[in-house]
C-alpha cells in the first residue's frame, strides 16, 4: 500500500490528508484528519474517510480529486500525480510527504 501525506489548513485549522493506492485491493483511498496526527482519535477526528463511501469508484483518480474539491481541500499537485502513478505501476510500500513549497519527501520506498 502506498501512502501520500499532505499537512495543510482546512477551515482555518490544521489537517492531514492521506491518500494512496492499496495494490492488493486495486483501489485508491483517501482520508482527512483534523489536527496534526495521521491517525484519527477523539482528539483528532476524521473529516472524511473513503471507507464510508464504498459505492464511489475508488479505482478512478478523479474520485479522489472530486472528493477533495467537494471538501474544499487543495493538495500539492505532486500528491495526486504520485498516487496516480502508484496505481498505474501497481506500487506499494511507499510513504511520501508532499509540501506546498518544495518537492515531496520520500520517507520510505521498499
Amino acid at each position: 500500500m502506498s501512502r501520500h501525506i499532505a499537512r495543510l489548513q482546512h477551515e482555518g485549522q490544521p489537517a492531514i490528508v492521506v491518500a494512496g493506492y492499496d495494490h492488493p485491493l486495486g483501489r485508491l483511498f483517501l482520508y482527512v484528519v483534523r489536527g496534526d496526527s495521521e491517525m484519527p482519535s477523539e482528539e483528532h477526528p476524521l473529516i472524511y474517510d473513503s471507507l464510508l463511501e464504498l459505492r464511489l469508484d475508488w479505482t478512478d483518480i478523479n474520485t479522489v480529486t472530486d472528493k477533495l474539491a467537494a471538501l474544499g481541500i487543495e493538495v500539492p499537485a505532486s500528491m495526486i500525480e504520485q498516487v496516480y502513478l502508484d496505481q498505474c505501476f501497481n506500487a506499494g510500500n511507499r510513504l511520501v510527504e508532499h509540501h506546498a513549497d518544495r518537492p515531496p519527501t520520500v520517507l520510505y520506498a521498499g
